[in-house]
């Protein structure tokens, strides 16, 4: 993987507070957690991190609130070597704040507070429409306003700079940001939203990539857990087998897939060998504890034992 490469990241920057337990609550219980970890998330963030780690320039376009959460976010990313200069500090909303719980079969459920995430918007975009322009690759998601997506998106197609969209929550995404998207890369649960067409067979992926394909989008990446990856392209369709490892924690796996693959597609491979060596990169991440401080550097994925059992 060659290291000169640029990406901008338009997204949400949260506070994530994980907390263990050995199941989910029913409605009305109170259980006792064993564990409680506070870290730096959103999934804008976490793909950001991810990215830097794999050895990319990565500009992140962001707002946090003007506290001491926002303050420690900055310093963060800037720890991981991203440029920070275009996010914007709200005076009037909280850095967004998420509340993940983590049970015993290492699945989780989140609940997000967006808080300044909300007030981005299209004219920060357009603050930053320099970085846009050095960039090779553009990937947004929706935790924050549509418009500041659709933004960086039409901005990048007049650019030809790649487009990767994550497309959550589902229920954001309009027929003007698919129409400018390169790479969508939903889960099962957000695809079947987004076309109506649920996901259980092999062939139902099939059909609703090539209904995503038929609102514009050109590249679709549809992951499934332990079932791999659904792939579908000018080329024809492609499944990828998930690689098999003892996960503790799938918090951010979907955040480190699609950074992984971002950083490869704009590194020249094509869509399949860019999903299976993003597979590698997410199945690392979900062999340890936490979202972004689980996220490997490129050192961790090239030393990666069983990469090397298989090569």
């Amino acid at each position: 993987m060659k290291s000169a490469r640029r990406i901008c990241v338009v997204g949400s920057a949260n506070i994530d507070l994980t907390f263990r337990t050995p199941r989910f609550p029913q409605p009305g219980e109170t259980l006792t957690g064993y564990s409680q970890h506070q870290g730096m998330g959103g999934k804008g963030a976490n793909q950001a991190v991810a990215a830097a780690r794999l050895g990319t320039d990565v500009t992140f376009i962001a707002c946090v609130g003007n506290d001491a959460f926002g303050k420690a976010a900055i310093d963060a990313y800037e720890a991981e070597g991203i440029q920070t200069s275009v996010m914007r500090r709200a005076e009037d909303q909280p850095t967004g704040t998420a509340a993940i719980l983590v049970d015993d079969h290492a699945e989780n459920c989140i609940i997000v507070v967006a808080g300044a995430n909300g007030r981005l918007n299209a004219e920060d975009v357009k603050a930053a429409s320099s970085m846009i322009e050095q960039s090779d690759a553009v990937l947004c998601q929706l935790e924050t306003p549509v418009v500041a997506a659709v933004e960086a998106f039409r901005l990048a197609r007049t650019l030809d700079v790649l487009t990767v969209l994550t497309p959550a929550p589902a229920e954001h995404v309009t027929d003007q940001l698919l129409a400018l998207c390169d790479v969508c890369v939903p889960n099962r649960l957000e695809i079947s939203t987004l076309t109506g067409q649920p996901v259980e067979t092999e062939a139902d992926a099939l059909r609703a990539a090539e209904l995503l394909r038929e609102r514009g989008v050109k590249r679709v990446a549809l992951t499934m857990g332990g079932n791999g990856v659904f792939l579908l392209d000018d080329s024809g369709s492609a499944h990828i087998s998930a690689i098999k490892v003892e996960a503790v924690d799938t918090t951010g796996a979907g955040d480190a897939f699609t950074a992984a693959l971002t950083v490869s597609l704009v590194d020249g491979m094509t869509l399949t060998e860019s999903a299976r060596w993003a597979s590698t990169v997410a199945a690392i991440s979900v062999t340890r504890i936490g979202t972004q401080t689980a996220f490997p550097t490129l050192k961790e994925v090239n030393e990666w034992s069983p990469l090397k059992k298989n090569a």
